[in-house]
């Protein structure tokens, strides 16, 4: 057992009357830090929502995080790399006790996840007060490296929430298109998504002339087609969270007669793999924004593809590439600091890694841990085997999670939320 898990033991014991959930208010880090791996293993805690609503997403991430390590080894020159996974199904409490679990029982090194927003800043929070550093694969809540950042977390392969979608704006802008309405879900990542298409589009000279909100699991979308069918507006922009949501969004959308007349683009989910499995032609040509394209022509994006599609007989979702993605940042970094280091040093060596060559493109980390990255406008296509698919058709380069923005006037703003959006 190395030293720096023998040394937590008696910290997390101290924390046990603490209110943990208030921890992101805290100086993460404080005080000094034994060695991880000096035992020559690096233990990982990975949590991901395996039961549940969101649990094809949580599979789909662990799937990628399993596929990079079974290709590659678990061997990091003399470091081994053990995972020891916890299902939160998606709910941030459960999410909280199983980080606390893993950190006080297992006594693991890192963690790693989990997905959603409000299980991802809970996690965060209590891994920074306890010393413990921790990587996000999917996670799009903005403030995990915003507001409630802290300097143990890093968003290791995944964007916020609006930045994916800040050239969704310039784009259909660029377009021609001059007025929008919008359709997202009416939590956190569908007011962020929304959000980084309106404020984009707006400050280009456009206006959304109506926002709409549905709530996560909404059956049946007439009611929101109607409204952006009498909205009249040049483009609708659509979100979603995965799910059911995207079919169902497009089913109502073609029987309202749509397809072909009303100009639409959505953002990453609605088309994303683990959705578009299950529609195919209804969604042909439509086009939609994402920092992962699976049809991508880059070497690193096929080698992943055909290797997922072998082991498990399907194309990759965003999901499988931010565990995957993960996987290959934990690497590298390990390989660069050998044994004997801390979990600000893991972070720091994972934060200034630049990747040519990733499954995203070129990939860097601003100095608020969070991913610089390309970001493509993609389109559903047929590939000749008869599968659907996204392509690029054009991308935006080093796309950052302030766009072109002061990064400190743009953190004194609020949230983006049902009353904001840029």
């Amino acid at each position: 057992m190395s030293s720096l898990r023998r040394r937590r033991g008696l910290l997390v014991a101290s924390l046990a009357t603490t209110a943990l959930v208030l921890a992101a208010a805290c100086a993460p880090g404080e005080g000094e830090q034994d060695a991880i791996a000096s035992d020559g293993e690096v233990s990982v805690g990975f949590i991901a929502p395996l039961t549940g609503v969101v649990a094809v997403a949580g599979k789909e991430m662990q799937e990628g995080w399993d596929l990079y390590w079974k290709l590659n080894g678990n061997k990091v020159g003399d470091l081994t790399v053990k995972t020891i996974v916890e299902d939160d199904a998606g709910n941030p409490d459960t999410s909280l006790t199983k980080a606390k679990r893993l950190v006080e029982q297992e006594n693991v090194d890192l963690i790693v996840g989990p997905l959603l927003a409000n299980t991802a800043l809970a996690v965060s929070a209590y891994t920074a007060e306890v010393g413990v550093p921790n990587l996000h694969p999917i996670s799009a809540a903005d403030d995990i490296t915003q507001r409630l950042r802290n300097d143990l977390t890093l968003r290791s392969s995944a964007m916020t929430g609006s930045q994916m979608n800040f050239p969704a704006g310039d784009w259909a802008y660029k377009q021609g298109h001059r007025t929008a309405v919008t359709l997202c879900p009416d939590y956190a990542f569908g007011w962020e998504s929304c959000g980084g298409f309106s404020r984009v589009f707006t400050e280009s000279g456009g206006e959304v002339v109506e926002r709409i909100w549905y709530p996560l699991g909404t059956q049946d979308f007439s009611t929101y087609i109607t409204q952006i069918q009498n909205a009249g507006a040049d483009i609708a922009f659509i979100g979603a969270a995965g799910g059911a949501d995207g079919p169902n969004i497009f089913k109502t959308f073609n029987s309202f007669g749509l397809k072909g007349k009303q100009a639409v683009l959505t953002n990453c989910c609605v088309v994303d793999q683990s959705t578009l499995r299950t529609m195919g032609a209804e969604v042909e040509g439509v086009n939609s924004v994402s920092y992962f394209t699976e049809g991508a022509d880059n070497p690193a994006v096929k080698e992943f593809t055909d290797a997922y599609e072998k082991a498990y007989g399907r194309l990759p979702s965003l999901n499988d590439a931010g565990g995957w993605g993960t996987a290959a940042v934990l690497a590298r970094a390990l390989e660069n600091l050998g044994s004997d280091f801390t979990g600000e040093e893991l972070i720091a060596a994972a934060k200034g890694l630049t990747f040519e060559d990733s499954i995203y493109g070129k990939i860097s980390y601003d100095e608020y841990n969070n991913m610089t990255a390309p970001v493509s406008i993609r389109e559903v296509v047929q590939r000749e085997d008869g599968t659907w698919w996204n392509v690029p058709i054009e991308t935006y380069d080093e796309v950052s999670q302030f766009w072109t923005w002061d990064p400190k006037k743009y953190l004194e703003g609020p949230n983006y939320s049902r009353d904001f959006q840029g």
